[in-house]
């Protein structure tokens, strides 16, 4: 699966498994071809029962759709970063990939209270955005995010320092390889 999954590959799995729900129909037809009035009964026990299998399947393979194509976005990266803030519950953790196409991928870990549980219960809930990402200039190697991450890199040393607002953020990961290759 080296290729790219397209808004057109999870509109066909919909639109294959809209096309297995409106054929259930032919069900009880069957049955009742085949055995009269029990066979009708019969078919029409079980095409709830096919339609829910093929609406679980479509739910599954979307649901690995999405996992593959945020693994491929996550693999893109050519560095990662991870930082704090406070949030409204304690401290929300983000992601940041930032990515050779100049864009970046954030993924947070946001802490919220459940409304439908006790006063102090407290979720984890994730979100992810996208941002671009900036050259600053062409002497420094360094880039910006969302006027907030600056990220320079050392080419000669093969180091990163990040900083999210001015304080020293946490580097995860750096594919040299596509480094180099961002910066000419």
């Amino acid at each position: 699966m080296n290729e790219d999954v397209s808004v057109n590959q999870v509109l066909a799995v919909l639109f294959g498994g809209f096309l297995f729900i409106l054929a259930s129909i032919l069900i009880p037809v069957y049955g009742y071809h085949r055995k009269r009035l029990k066979g009708l009964a019969l078919g029409c026990l079980l095409q709830p029962v096919a339609c829910a299998i093929a609406i679980t399947l479509i739910a599954m393979i979307i649901s690995y759709i999405d996992d593959y194509r945020t693994d491929q976005e996550h693999q893109a990266a050519m560095v990662t970063i991870k930082t704090t803030e406070a949030g409204a519950c304690g401290t929300d953790s983000l992601t940041w990939y930032l990515k050779p196409d100049e864009e970046c991928l954030v993924e947070y870990k946001l802490l919220i209270k459940d409304k439908y549980e006790t006063p102090d219960s407290i979720q984890e809930a994730e979100k992810t955005d996208r941002f671009d990402v900036i050259r600053l200039d062409s002497l420094t190697n360094a880039v910006c995010v969302d006027d907030r991450l600056i990220v320079r890199f050392d080419l000669k040393n093969q180091r990163v320092t990040a900083t999210d607002y001015d304080e020293p953020a946490e580097v995860v990961g750096v594919d040299w390889e596509k480094v180099k290759a961002y910066f000419p």
